[in-house]
């Protein structure tokens, strides 16, 4: 790398840096409860619990304390058939009066835990009737100061998910994904399809190309367990949470077992790619297989399969926008680190064109790619955003803002490659120039994934 491309990647790490918001990291809030926070009741058989997003019943759990810090018991978790984002307790025993507070926990779908507490108070069944009498009498202006605060009050909670490590594992795990499918684009949609390559480069290309699949597919298994272990610690971190190993968290959850089905694909491509070192063709087609399955995975272990509206839609749009990430990003990669190399090692006074046939074939694709990257990830904005506004009054929005800038970034810079720096590759120049301006481009592209292994880490 020289140094105008040093100095371009450190601006942009230093402009990320800069862009980092402090903001709170929960992920299934409470939106309302029954009884309702800092309510008068008369009695109480049922605690219900309504979040912003699916909440997993089996690891759902409330604490009823009364004032004095007595507990009282309550029954294990239940769902609600007609409301998924509902859970209910019933009491065990009956609620004598006074004034209590209700400790809840849960995980969302895509894994991460909250918590947080609100209080109500039980009153005598003459008094709560005696307050409706009241209200029904007293003038319109007339308001009741409630007992605490009539919104569910989280508490916040310092859990490990906005931790940099639980980040840039999922970093991790989105850049071995997006090296796995840039891989195989690379040699069926580019190598295979370029002229004047020769058949002596396409083999080594696509052997050099089965190497770096094998490494991105290890990438991809080893930050799966590493989520796995990180999110079965803050589990057993979390007071009053029960314990639970990496094994139960992996088989009895939905996020489990969606990191489940990434560890085997991955595993799959790994094996395939093994095989595709040694030029067997039918190796790649296993591996697109086993890739197409990887791509839906990061849907099904975050926000997509946690959200209460348009789930189906929000999961295929976001699998299509890992693929078109992949077919752009993870593609060009390949064609700079795999494929430009080994056109300059062979030497010859075609090596130039031959660069640019290369290059040429990957345009189109890299313009398609970059195009649903584009429209999927304007319709899961829609989807996550119900306002314009929360891009910059919301923690989720602003932190998409964020990645939405480098997305930018990446497309102007990838523009003026098509515009100013094709053209030049048939002369002996024109290849330096187009290291270094790939060389920015790629590095905007680690940024934002980067800000994505964050992003997952807040609810939208």
């Amino acid at each position: 790398m020289n140094g105008f491309a040093k100095r371009a990647v450190g601006l942009a790490c230093l402009l990320a840096l800069l862009l980092f918001p402090a903001i709170a990291w929960a992920h299934a809030r409470l939106e309302r409860s029954q009884p309702a926070a800092g309510s008068r009741v008369g009695s109480l058989q049922i605690v219900r619990l309504w979040f912003s997003e699916r909440p997993e019943v089996s690891l759902s759990g409330v604490s009823l304390t009364d004032q004095t810090g007595k507990d009282f018991p309550v029954g294990p978790a239940q769902s609600d058939a007609s409301n998924p984002l509902a859970v209910s307790f019933t009491m065990s025993a009956a609620v004598p009066v006074g004034r209590y507070t209700v400790a809840w926990r849960t995980v969302s779908s895509d894994g991460h835990p909250s918590r947080g507490s609100f209080t109500f108070e039980v009153i005598p069944l003459q008094a709560e009737s005696g307050l409706a009498a009241a209200s029904s009498t007293a003038p319109a202006t007339t308001t009741r100061t409630p007992t605490a605060s009539s919104t569910p009050q989280e508490t916040a909670q310092e859990d490990e998910a906005s931790s940099v490590s639980n980040s840039l594992t999922r970093a991790l795990s989105f850049a071995g994904i997006l090296i796995v499918i840039g891989v195989i684009v690379f040699n069926i949609l580019v190598v295979a399809r370029s002229s004047r390559l020769g058949s002596e480069l396409v083999w080594r290309m696509e052997s050099r190309a089965a190497v770096v699949g094998v490494a991105a597919s290890v990438l991809v298994i080893a930050a799966a367990f590493g989520r796995i272990f990180l999110e079965s610690k803050m589990m057993n971190d979390m007071p009053g949470m029960q314990t639970m190993s990496m094994t139960d968290m992996t088989m009895h959850t939905r996020w489990g077992f969606a990191l489940r089905l990434e560890i085997i694909a991955a595993f799959l491509t790994l094996l395939a790619f093994s095989i595709a070192i040694r030029r067997v063709r039918f190796a790649w087609l296993i591996a697109s297989m086993s890739a197409g399955v990887l791509a839906v995975t990061p849907a099904l272990a975050g926000h997509a399969a946690a959200t209460p509206r348009f789930t189906s839609l929000v999961v295929i749009t976001d699998a299509l926008h890992v693929v078109g990430a992949s077919s752009w990003l993870g593609n060009l990669a390949c064609v700079m680190l795999i494929g430009v190399p080994i056109i300059l090692r062979s030497g010859g006074e075609e090596r130039w064109q031959k660069v640019a046939a290369l290059v040429n074939t990957f345009s189109p694709v890299a313009l398609a790619s970059a195009s649903l990257v584009v429209l999927s990830g304007l319709i899961a904005s829609w989807v996550h955003l119900e306002h314009i506004s929360d891009l910059w009054t919301t923690a989720y929005g602003q932190m998409l803002f964020r990645k939405l800038v480098f997305v930018a970034l990446a497309l102007i810079v990838g523009a003026y490659n098509f515009r100013r720096v094709q053209p030049q590759l048939i002369s002996e120049g024109g290849t330096p120039h187009l290291r270094r301006v790939t060389t920015v481009e790629l590095g905007f592209g680690l940024i934002i994934l980067i800000f994505t292994g964050f992003l997952t880490g807040i609810a939208p």
